[in-house]
C-alpha cells in the first residue's frame, strides 16, 4: 500500500513521537517526566500516566530508528487493512498492556525506569500476524524469508527467555505484553478470522508456554 493518505494515524504516531523524543533528548527534565518509572507509578506520586507517555521517548537515536521504521513499515498498509481507530487502539492498548507486564515483573524494583514505543509497535506486528500469517518477513539472524507465526513464535520465546534471566536492558516483558495484547485484540476485532487461523494463534502463544518451561529447566540447572 503506497498511498500514505490511507495511514494517516501511522504518520501522526511517527511524527509525534519523532517530534517528543527529540524534545526530550534536548530537556532532560521532560524526558525525566515521561518515562516509565516503577517508584514513580507505584509509590506516593501514582503517576499511572508514564505507563503511556514512555512510548513517546527513546533511549536514544538509533531507538527511535528503529521504533519508527518498523512501525511505518507496518502501519503504512496495514492501518489501512484494520481501518485506523482499530490500528489506534491496538497500539495504545500495546504499550499500555507492555507497560503493566513490565510493572508486575518489575514491581519490587523501585530504580526500573523504561522508555520506548517497542511495546506498541509488536502489538501492530503480532496483530499483523494472526490476520496475515503467511505473510514473509525476514528478521535477524535468520538468513532467509520466514512465515510471520514461525518469527513470531521464536520472537515469543526469546522474549520469555530474555524476561526471566534479563540482564541485556531490553524490555522483554513489554514486547511481550504488547504482543499478547496485539493478537487478543485483533482476534476480538475479527473472531471468525482468528478461528480461521487458529493454528498459528495457537502456536504462538504455545511458545509462550514452551519458552517458560525452558526457561525455567535451564535456571534449575545453574
Amino acid at each position: 500500500m503506497n498511498d500514505l493518505s490511507l495511514s494517516p494515524l501511522t504518520l501522526t504516531i511517527v511524527i509525534a513521537t519523532t517530534a517528543i523524543t527529540i524534545v526530550a533528548f534536548k530537556n532532560r527534565r521532560i524526558f525525566a517526566m515521561l518515562m516509565m518509572d516503577v517508584e514513580a507509578v507505584l509509590g506516593e506520586r501514582g503517576q499511572w500516566w508514564r505507563m503511556l507517555t514512555s512510548g513517546f521517548v527513546h533511549a536514544d537515536y538509533p531507538h527511535l530508528l528503529m521504533n519508527m521504521l518498523s512501525l511505518f513499515l507496518f502501519g503504512a498498509w496495514f492501518e489501512h487493512v484494520v481501518t485506523s481507530w482499530r490500528f489506534g487502539l491496538t497500539y495504545v492498548l500495546g504499550i499500555l498492556i507492555g507497560s503493566f507486564a513490565s510493572l508486575i515483573v518489575h514491581r519490587n524494583n523501585p530504580h526500573y525506569l523504561a522508555v520506548g514505543a517497542s511495546a506498541g509497535v509488536c502489538a501492530i506486528v503480532g496483530a499483523a500476524t494472526v490476520v496475515f500469517p503467511d505473510l514473509r518477513m525476514m528478521v535477524f539472524p535468520l538468513p532467509f524469508p520466514a512465515p510471520a507465526w514461525i518469527v513470531g513464535a521464536l520472537f515469543i520465546v526469546y522474549s520469555v527467555v530474555g524476561s526471566r534471566f534479563g540482564g541485556d536492558n531490553i524490555g522483554h516483558e513489554a514486547h511481550l505484553g504488547g504482543t499478547f495484547a496485539g493478537i487478543g485484540l485483533i482476534a476480538a476485532f475479527y473472531p471468525e478470522l482468528a478461528l480461521e487461523h487458529w493454528p498459528y494463534v495457537l502456536v504462538m502463544i504455545a511458545a509462550g508456554a514452551g519458552g517458560y518451561l525452558f526457561s525455567r529447566r535451564l535456571k534449575r540447572q545453574r
